[in-house]
């Protein structure tokens, strides 16, 4: 399993051995191109990239073999709200967080000013400034831009709620931020943000909620919160996910399969599907000519 994110080249652990390797073997080597080799190949490898999923779908350009991104689709709220408060809410940079929350119109108004209030009492900053910070930096400045980017482009159709700012502080810091109503079609809808920053929109029904879920490229992690069992059964079944939860999220054992569909990649880690995925098969065939 490849992936390549747009700054995951920079904390790569790969190339961290690497150097670790070059100045036992090498001492005299210089440290600084082994450095530079993980932004080196990350950049080509996005540059040629292509590859085929497994439901045949070409993929090109920024998107690599394998890639797991943080889900732009993925919680639906069918439900009273008491379980689902105490919920991780935003979609900080985990490949499991879901960046949109799809809720029905019983709840949408209330879930979005409980959401609010929740996010509202987030500590973030420098982690050395104390032990009671909840969330830092994101990864680089220009990744920051990025994320600021995406909400400014949303502004024009949706609601930011809580948030939408970079703060003039040093460091590649992005307040918490909530985004209600966003056009399904749209950037922040479609794409991955890989920040602090979190889509509620409003269904109107079950089968306008599953067509949303599943209308974006990816599909690694969704959750459903219903009191309603069969509804959630059905739901689960018609969600195009690698992973859904119901009246949880997050929750993974090494015996269950993790892994996404689209271009969230494909295989798995965990599981005896794990160990299928790490094995050769081969077919030999013998004419014995009787």
């Amino acid at each position: 399993m490849l992936t390549v994110a747009d700054f995951a080249s920079r904390t790569s652990a790969t190339v961290t051995l690497l150097r670790q390797l070059v100045e036992i073997e090498s001492p005299s080597t210089d440290k600084a191109a082994v450095d530079r080799l993980g932004t080196l190949v990350a950049g080509e490898l996005r540059r040629l990239g292509a590859a085929v999923t497994i439901d045949g779908q070409a993929v090109t350009g920024d998107h690599v073999i394998g890639r797991w991104g943080s889900g732009p689709a993925g919680i639906l709220v069918m439900c009273h709200l008491d379980t689902v408060y105490d919920l991780g809410t935003l979609a900080r940079q985990p490949c499991r967080e879901t960046d949109g929350k799809l809720t029905g119109p019983g709840v949408y108004d209330n879930f979005v000013a409980a959401l609010a209030d929740q996010v509202r009492t987030i500590k973030w900053g420098d982690p050395a400034e104390g032990d009671d910070i909840e969330m830092g930096s994101l990864i680089a400045g220009a990744h920051a831009d990025k994320v600021q980017g995406m909400v400014d482009r949303a502004r024009g159709s949706a609601e930011v709620v809580l948030g939408g700012e970079r703060p003039d502080r040093a460091g590649a810091y992005y307040a918490p931020t909530i985004i209600a109503g966003p056009d399904q079609k749209s950037e922040i809808i479609q794409d991955e943000i890989f920040g602090p920053v979190v889509t509620v929109q409003r269904f109107t029904d079950e089968d306008q909620a599953v067509q949303w879920a599943n209308d974006t490229p990816y599909g690694l992690a969704s959750s459903i919160f219903t009191s309603d069992i069969g509804k959630a059964m059905r739901v689960g079944k018609a969600l195009d996910f690698g992973h859904v939860w119901i009246n949880e999220h997050f929750t993974l054992t090494s015996e269950t399969p993790h892994g996404g569909v689209k271009q969230s990649g494909w295989g798995k880690d965990g599981s005896k599907y794990a160990l299928e995925d790490y094995t050769f098969v081969k077919h030999l065939m013998i004419n014995t000519g009787t």
